[in-house]
C-alpha cells in the first residue's frame, strides 16, 4: 500500500524532490564533496609517481613539489551532480545548454591539462578561452542584455550584448586564473561566488541553476582539504582555473541575463553593482597588475609576484590567513552592496568602488621593517 504511493515515472519523481529542494540541494552538494574527495587522492599519487607537479621558484609561494593536476578531481566533483541532477530537474532548453556546457568544459579541462604538463603560449590559450565562450555565449543564447541603468545604459544591441559577454567571461576566466597564487584563495573565493549565486537562483525559483552552483561550491569544498593538506596537497592549476573560472562566468552572465529580466525581484535589484562587488578582488587585482606589467613595457600574462596576495603572504601572513582576509573583505564588500540595493544605481556604485579600492590597497600602506610592520605611502 505505502508502495502504491510512492512516484512511479519521471515526472513524478520531479514532482516528488520539487517538495524537498533543501535537501536534495544538501545531498548535490554532499555528492560533489565526495566524488572530489575520492578522485583527488588518485590524483595526486599519479600526478607524483608521472612527476607532474610544479617545483618551488622566485615568484611562488609554496614550498616542496606540488602535483598541479587538481582540476581533474573538481571536474569530476562538479560534472557528476550537475548532469544527474539535470535529469531530474532541468527543462529542455536547459538540457540543450547543458549539452553545450559538457562539450566546452571537457575541452577547457584537456587544454588545462595539456598547458600544465606541456606549457602553452598565453596568446594560444586566450584564443581558445575566446573560442569557447563564444560558442556558449552563441549556443546556449545566454548572454548580458542590460546594464539596468549602471552609467546610464539601460538594454544593449544584441551585437553588442554578445561581444560583451564574451569579453566577460574571458576576463573571468582569466581573473580567476591569476588569483590561483596561495593556497586555498582560488577554492575559497569559488564558493563564495558560487554560494552567493546558488542562494540567489534558489530564492527567485531557478532551481537547476542553483544545483549547479552547489555542484561546484561542492567540488571547491573538497578539493579545499587537499589544498590545505600537508602531506597530500595538490594545486588546481590551469586545469582547475579554467573550468572553475568558466563556470563562474557562466554563473555571472547567467545571473546578470535573469536579472534584467526579472529586476523586479529583490534578489536581482542592482544585480551589476552585487557581481561587480562580488568579483572585485580577482577583477581589481587582475587589472592592476595587468597595468603595472604593461606600464613596464612587459606582457600583461607574463608571471611576477605582484598580486595582492603575495603582498600579504610578504607582509608575514600564512596562506590560510592571507585567505582568510580576501574571503573576509569579499563578504564585507558584497555585503556592503547588498545593503546598498535600494539605493539608485549608480549612487550604490560610486560608495562601492572607492569603499573596494581602499580595501584592496590597504596591504601596500603598510611595510615590514626590522621584524616591524610600518606604514608607508600607498602604491599601486
Amino acid at each position: 500500500m505505502i508502495l502504491d504511493n510512492l512516484p512511479s515515472n519521471h515526472e513524478e519523481i520531479t514532482a516528488f524532490l520539487n517538495h524537498y529542494k533543501f535537501p536534495v540541494a544538501v545531498c548535490t552538494t554532499l555528492f560533489a564533496i565526495c566524488a572530489t574527495m575520492v578522485v583527488t587522492p588518485k590524483v595526486v599519487a599519479i600526478s607524483k609517481a608521472k612527476n607532474l607537479t610544479a617545483s618551488p621558484n622566485d615568484r611562488t609561494s609554496h614550498k616542496g613539489i606540488v602535483p598541479t593536476l587538481g582540476g581533474i578531481g573538481v571536474f569530476t566533483g562538479m560534472i557528476l551532480p550537475i548532469n544527474v541532477t539535470a535529469i531530474l530537474f532541468a527543462n529542455y532548453s536547459q538540457l540543450i545548454d547543458l549539452l553545450i556546457f559538457n562539450a566546452l568544459i571537457l575541452a577547457l579541462l584537456l587544454i588545462g591539462i595539456f598547458d600544465d604538463i606541456m606549457k602553452l603560449s598565453a596568446v594560444r590559450k586566450l584564443g581558445y578561452q575566446l573560442v569557447v565562450a563564444t560558442i556558449y555565449v552563441l549556443g546556449a543564447n545566454m548572454y548580458i542584455d542590460s546594464f539596468l541603468g549602471l552609467f546610464g545604459m539601460d538594454d544593449i544591441p544584441i551585437t553588442y550584448s554578445i561581444i560583451f559577454s564574451v569579453f566577460v567571461i574571458v576576463l573571468l576566466i582569466n581573473a580567476y586564473n591569476l588569483v590561483d597564487g596561495i593556497d586555498g584563495l582560488a577554492g575559497v573565493l569559488g564558493v563564495l561566488i558560487s554560494g552567493y549565486m546558488s542562494i540567489v537562483f534558489y530564492l527567485t525559483n531557478h532551481f537547476f541553476y542553483s544545483l549547479v552552483c552547489l555542484s561546484l561550491v561542492g567540488a571547491l569544498i573538497g578539493f579545499l582539504v587537499f589544498n590545505f593538506s600537508r602531506h597530500r596537497k595538490i594545486f588546481l592549476g590551469d586545469t582547475g582555473s579554467l573550468i572553475v573560472g568558466f563556470l563562474l562566468a557562466l554563473e555571472v552572465v547567467t545571473y546578470l541575463s535573469l536579472g534584467a529580466r526579472e529586476s523586479q525581484l529583490i534578489m536581482f535589484k542592482n544585480a551589476p553593482v552585487i557581481v561587480l562587488a562580488l568579483v572585485s578582488y580577482p577583477l581589481f587585482d587582475t587589472l592592476r597588475v595587468f597595468f603595472i606589467r604593461i606600464i613596464n613595457k612587459r606582457s600583461p600574462f607574463s608571471p611576477d609576484r605582484n598580486h595582492i596576495h603575495h603582498r600579504l603572504v610578504d607582509l608575514g601572513l600564512k596562506h590560510k590567513y592571507a585567505t582568510l582576509i580576501i574571503g573576509l573583505y569579499t563578504i564585507i564588500i558584497t555585503g556592503l552592496a547588498i545593503l546598498l540595493r535600494d539605493l539608485p544605481i549608480n549612487k550604490a556604485f560610486f560608495i562601492i568602488l572607492p569603499a573596494g579600492i581602499v580595501l584592496l590597497l590597504f596591504p601596500f600602506i603598510l611595510k615590514v621593517k626590522s621584524g616591524k610592520v610600518k606604514w608607508v605611502v600607498p602604491t599601486l
